[in-house]
């Protein structure tokens, strides 16, 4: 009688604990069966954490054709709506039903989907993305040293996302002034119908080789995704935004008004690489003749264990510098990071 009813103790438990993991089951198309927790769905690539791996499971979106899963989950979807509820799939039709908390009953085509995430209980670590990276060399010759690094977060729910980021570059050697330059940002983006959206931004810049203590730019515009899939995201963006540059010594602050036009490329259905671009001009309604430009490009190659490599260039023009300044600046940073 006691190991009987010890028997039904642990099946209890047993069924209990299995309930409370509330795992997820995904079966391939050559219809391999995996069971786990689904984490996200980002860049045509699925992720499942499972207990029996040290790593978690990556599989190509596309290739999947069940998925059975009682959890809430964020989507996007490609014509820009933004849903939040359940997700089952209709074998027979070959389409996923999304049963959003507002609208109900959403049936689209896989590829329709561009992106999906876990959000059970509303953590913050559930919806957040974290990316970190550190570069560092050095040189015998002048005691050159040289540390870069950056990071990247944001944050997004159904209609509306915030993200930031922040990165430095320091070089110090024998007989040369050290060289310190770093940047900052904060985004806010609220999205509408038809994958337009409104934005709100604030961008920082200090670099004491062109004599800039600080330049802070506040911009607002309106954008619009006119690619949103699975492989590739373009969108482009136009605004106004206002300047304030406060330089070293005695030189003056200048302030001013700017139109700002804008795009971003991101691709990465290329393997394990991911390439983002985006290109920035800013035309002065106050000073006569001055525009601005940034183009920054990035090239991250994913390791196991959500480990990364990443290239990247930074580069500025202004058409009408200080006098003595050169209207260019460029940065050019390669380091190892990781992602949360």
């Amino acid at each position: 009688m006691k190991k009987l009813l010890a028997y039904i103790i642990f099946s209890f438990l047993g069924i209990f604990g299995i309930a409370e993991a509330q795992n997820d089951t995904i079966v391939s198309k050559d219809n391999s069966v995996l069971v786990g927790e689904i984490k996200e769905m980002d860049r045509g690539v699925l992720t499942l954490e499972t207990n029996y791996s040290d790593s978690d499971f990556k599989i190509t979106w596309l290739e999947l054709k069940e998925i059975i899963s009682t959890r809430k989950y964020r989507f996007s979807l490609s014509n820009g709506d933004r849903l939040h509820g359940t997700i089952t799939v209709d074998t027979i039709a070959k389409k996923l039903i999304i049963q959003d908390d507002e609208k109900g009953a959403i049936s689209i085509s896989p590829k329709e989907l561009v992106y999906l995430k876990h959000v059970d209980g509303g953590n913050i670590f559930d919806i957040i993305n974290l990316s970190m990276d550190v570069g560092y060399s050095f040189t015998k010759a002048n005691n050159l040293h040289q540390l870069n690094g950056s990071i990247n977060a944001d944050y997004y729910v159904n209609k509306w996302g915030l993200s930031a980021n922040a990165s430095t570059v320091q070089n110090v050697q024998d007989n040369a002034p050290s060289t310190i330059r770093s940047t900052g940002g904060l985004e806010f983006k609220f999205f509408m119908k038809n994958d337009i959206f409104a934005l709100a931004s604030a961008n920082y810049l200090s670099n004491n080789e062109q004599q800039l203590n600080l330049r802070s730019t506040y911009s607002a515009g309106l954008g619009k995704y006119f690619i949103h899939t699975n492989r590739i995201y373009f969108n482009a963006s136009a605004g106004i935004a206002y300047t304030i540059e406060n330089f070293m010594d005695t030189i003056p602050t200048k302030n001013g008004t700017e139109g700002q036009l804008g795009v971003e490329y991101n691709m990465f259905d290329i393997g394990d690489l991911n390439l983002f671009t985006k290109l920035v001009v800013n035309p002065s309604f106050t000073e006569k003749g001055r525009v601005r430009t940034l183009f920054n490009i990035k090239v991250k190659y994913d390791l196991p264990r959500d480990f990364y490599l990443k290239t990247s260039l930074d580069y500025q023009y202004d058409n009408k510098p200080l006098e003595g300044i050169d209207p260019e600046d460029y940065v050019f940073t390669f380091g190892f990071g990781w992602e949360l």
